[in-house]
Order: structure tokens, then sequence, then C-alpha cells
């Protein structure tokens, strides 16, 4: 909206409340007319505004596709990352089809990597946050296109790849130690293969997170509770598992020729 300051003026003065109202309405008009699919034009608190609004079908489609486009094509700010995550919080059923369309796009996954910082913890647990969701919904080979985006980020930076997720619980938001907790147990558990998995979790211990489990646990927190728990379970199951599969070795090395 180009408005000289005679106009901008009484604008400025109108509450909050209407000023967000104002804001849906005028995203609403673009996304009839088309201005939406100009994406590198609106802001992230448009895009959140939009998702929040109770959109129809189709101007829903219209957000999710502009902010694709936008993920995608402009650099990794706070305002992107954060916008992606709302796009999870915010759309309810059709979360699912967002996380595909940015899916769709092939460096998506590569932009979201490299804003794993945890110098910007509140652009980091957003970013972890929509990693996480798109581990767990995503295909079946989403989980290898995740692990290799980190990797490759971790690579450009000269870094162990599991580092920066590593340092973000180190830091005092809640919020993040909570996000990372639950990145860390999808890329442990999604694997198919109990070595994969042994393998991932224990990158993850030599990384650092066996020294912060100690202190983690004394948290008084019950989200992160509720992701230590998960990720203590899961441990110990694989542990069953591996034990099991040790026990049939030694089997069949004790009785070779027994049927």
């Amino acid at each position: 909206m180009n408005l000289n300051e005679d106009k901008k003026a009484p604008l400025r003065e109108k509450d909050l409340n209407m000023k967000k109202e104002m804001v849906i309405q005028y995203i609403g008009t673009a996304s009839k007319t088309g201005g939406l699919k100009s994406s590198h034009q609106i802001s992230p608190q448009e895009f959140i505004s939009e998702l929040k609004s109770g959109a129809t079908d189709e101007r829903l489609f219209s957000c999710l596709d502009s902010l694709r486009v936008s993920l995608t094509s402009n650099p990794v700010s706070q305002g992107l990352a954060r916008t992606s995550a709302t796009l999870c919080d915010t759309t309810g059923g059709k979360a699912r089809y967002g996380l595909e369309r940015i899916l769709g796009e092939e460096k998506s996954l590569s932009l979201l990597a490299r804003a794993i910082e945890p110098r910007q913890p509140n652009m980091m647990t957003d970013v972890v946050k929509l990693l996480s969701a798109i581990c767990i919904v995503g295909e079946e080979n989403t989980f290898e296109k995740v692990l290799e985006a980190i990797t490759t980020a971790a690579e450009h930076r000269n870094i162990e790849r599991f580092h920066p997720i590593v340092e973000g619980l180190r830091d005092h938001s809640v919020q993040l130690q909570v996000a990372c907790m639950q990145l860390i147990n999808a890329l442990v558990t999604s694997p198919d293969d109990l070595d994969f998995r042994l393998h991932i979790r224990n990158e993850f211990m030599r990384c650092g997170l066996k020294a912060l489990l100690p202190h983690l646990n004394i948290i008084k927190s019950d989200a992160l509770d509720i992701q230590l728990k998960v990720f203590e379970e899961h441990k110990e199951e694989d542990m069953i598992e591996f034990s099991h599969r040790l026990e049939d070795i030694r089997c069949e090395l004790e009785y070779p020729f027994k049927q």
C-alpha cells in the first residue's frame, strides 16, 4: 500500500486491533486478485495474519504457495523462519499441505538447516520445530533429506553436524531446549534400521548431549520432561533389541550346528 504522508497519519492513530483487521482485509483482497503471488512484497507478519484469519481453502492455498516461494527465493531470516513454523501451528488440518509444498522446493530444507543458529534462539526454536514436523509427517525418505541438509549446512561451517542442535540445549530458553529435544527424538527414532538409530543417538551423545542430560533433567518443565522421557524410553528399547541380537550371535557361536 503506497500512501503519502497525509494518508498515513490517520492510519497510525488507529488502535492495534483495527490495524490488524485492515492488514487482514488487505491481504484478502490481494490474494483474490493474485497480489499474494508477489511474495517478496509481503512481510512475515502479513503471512501470519492471513494464516490466522480463517481463510477459505482457495485463499489459504494461495497464501501457502506464496510462503513457499518467499522461503526459497529470499535469504533466510528470522521472519521467514518464524513464518514457516507458524504455518504448522495455525493452519490445523492444512499443515500437511503446507509442509508438502515446502518440501516441493529443492532448496527449502537446506535453507532451514542453515537457519539452525543458536545465536538466534527465537528463529532457531521455530526452525527446529518445523524440521521435527517434517521428519514425522513427511514421506519415507524425508528423514534422509533432512539429515542430508543438516550435514551439508554443518560442512559449510566446518563444524560437527549436530553441534548447533546440542548448543541449542545450552540456551536458557526452555522453549528452545524443548524444540531441540523434539528434533533429536525425531532424528533418532525415524530410521527403521537399529544400527542407524544407534549411530545417530551415539553421535548426539558424543557431541555433548551426554554431558547435558543431567542438567536438562533438573529443569522444571513438563514439555521438556516429556521429550527427555521419550529419548530415554527409545534408548532403552534399542538397547534391549541390541542385547537380544548379541544374545542370538552368542548362541550361534556356542552352538553353531544346533538346529
